[in-house]
């Protein structure tokens, strides 16, 4: 009897460890968050789009968000990895995307002017 319940104990103790959420949740790369303001703070004014109030957007910056936050699931080339192919998206559903984080993707992973500095960079194909 004391066989199964260590055998039972330990199966249920390795089930409890495979929780779906458990591997999907992607840690931003960069500094910590008391030396930026964040994982993926933009901290300059751009040049290369305008945002959503009229602000401008840095791709230049984009890149180096993308490259932070998405591209270990989304790809160098945006075909995809893990998770889904987001070459050919348009800059409102990229937005739209960080903020709702559509399958294993976590829900706003970058907002604001970084969000539209990412949805700018992918809309644009990467360049």
């Amino acid at each position: 009897m004391k066989k199964w319940l260590i055998v039972f104990g330990a199966a249920a103790f390795m089930l409890a460890g495979c929780n779906e959420d458990a591997g999907d949740v992607q840690e931003p790369v960069g500094d910590s968050f008391e030396d930026s303001g964040g994982p993926s703070s933009a901290s300059e004014e751009g040049e290369d789009g305008e945002g959503s109030e009229g602000e401008t957007v840095d791709s230049g910056e984009g890149a180096s968000l993308y490259e932070e936050n998405c591209l270990s699931c989304h790809g160098q080339d945006m075909q995809g990895e893990s998770g889904p192919g987001i070459a050919g998206m348009g800059e409102d559903e990229v937005i739209n995307a960080i903020a709702e984080g559509p399958g294993s993707m976590p829900e706003n992973l970058v907002e604001g002017e970084d969000a539209e500095a990412v949805a700018a960079y992918v809309a644009e194909g990467g360049e």
